[in-house]
């Protein structure tokens, strides 16, 4: 089953506005890891994954193998990427150890930080395919 880039628009302005519904509710976990599941698709789209089953991990390693076949001499997000997947499986693991208020209270920075990659990204990612945001993916908020 292909998924049509017009079905994985409406997926991603659906899960854009959750991000925003969710940010302006101070519910900073939910934005956090729907930003998250945007990144991924993100990533599955641009690499052309999007049947795959790989992991979050899996995908940045695709996307670092990438950048070295067109000879990108800067390994540019491959460390955020990896940092924002770790900071993704500590929050999980925050919820059952200090609770939901305690964690997304913390969870205010990161998930702020979070939206700012992501528009980043989606502009860098755009310098290799201009038509990446015709699936929906956009930066400007």
């Amino acid at each position: 089953m292909t998924i049509q880039k017009s079905d994985i628009s409406a997926i991603v302005k659906d899960n854009e506005q959750a991000v925003l519904r969710a940010l302006d509710s101070a519910d900073y976990i939910q934005t956090f890891l729907l930003v998250h599941a945007l990144i991924e698709s993100l990533l599955r789209v641009f690499l052309n994954k999007q049947e795959s089953r790989l992991t979050f991990d899996e995908l940045i390693k695709e996307y670092q193998k990438f950048l070295t076949e067109v000879q990108y001499p800067i390994p540019t997000f491959v460390e955020q990427l990896t940092q924002f997947n770790r900071r993704r499986n500590r929050m999980i693991h925050d919820l059952w150890k200090k609770g939901h208020s305690l964690t997304n209270q913390q969870a205010k920075g990161a998930a702020q930080a979070s939206i700012m990659m992501y528009g980043l990204f989606i502009e860098w990612l755009e310098t290799f395919d201009p038509d990446i945001v015709n699936s929906g993916f956009e930066y400007d908020g």
